[in-house]
């Protein structure tokens, strides 16, 4: 194969990157071992649209099977991980990848909405599983405490909607939709009578 194979290095991992037609693929192999997961079972649960099977040549030139994951397929394989160093794992694959693409003169702000969709998903599900009869104001409301407590955090009169926010802003947002929604759980959990919005806005402008 003549595409263009890339070599990076995380904390003693070799992470391989292939170019297929100007995107950046991933051996997810190598994405599974920091992360302490196995490649088989995680290709069972990802899409077919973010893992493919590619001849790859080994060190002695022969053409091995190997699962490749794209941009969303890398995240979706980091968000299954339990380990502390997802977190900073995501950060830098993200930064590998955003410099592989300013090499082709390509945008790289895309990747925070595929982050942010995946992000929004899991914590929508945890919802939608943690209360007794979620209805749909209740995403909504999660949502909107959310991008309002952001929106305050960078001094914004009103509210900014998500897909109008800077990248910064969007990964802040992520903790707070999480903290947004354990606190609706809670709320109902254990019949507390407080407001989630209030103590999310109070906690957001003390860490200001």
């Amino acid at each position: 194969m003549n595409n263009e194979i890339r070599v990076e290095n995380w904390n003693g991992y070799n992470i391989r990157f292939i170019d297929l037609n100007g995107e950046w693929w991933a051996v997810l192999a190598d994405v599974c071992k920091p992360l302490g997961l196995q490649a088989k079972l995680v290709k069972q649960r990802l899409d077919d649209r973010v893992v493919l099977n590619y001849l790859l040549n080994d060190r002695f030139g022969r053409p091995h099977n190997t699962l490749l994951v794209n941009e969303i397929g890398i995240y979706k394989t980091i968000f299954k991980s339990r380990k502390p160093e997802a977190e900073a794992f995501q950060d830098w694959v993200f930064s590998v990848i955003k410099y592989l693409r300013e090499q082709t003169g390509l945008e790289g702000f895309e990747v925070f909405r595929m982050m942010d969709k995946e992000h929004q998903k899991q914590a929508m599900t945890r919802l939608h599983n943690g209360l007794s009869t979620p209805i749909d104001v209740d995403y909504i409301k999660a949502n909107t405490i959310a991008n309002k407590a952001v929106s305050n955090k960078y001094g914004y009169p009103k509210m900014v909607k998500k897909e109008d926010m800077t990248p910064q802003m969007m990964k802040d947002r992520e903790p707070i939709v999480d903290e947004t929604v354990d606190l609706m759980i809670t709320k109902e959990r254990y019949s507390l009578d407080f407001s989630v919005s209030d103590a999310i806005y109070n906690r957001v402008q003390k860490e200001d």
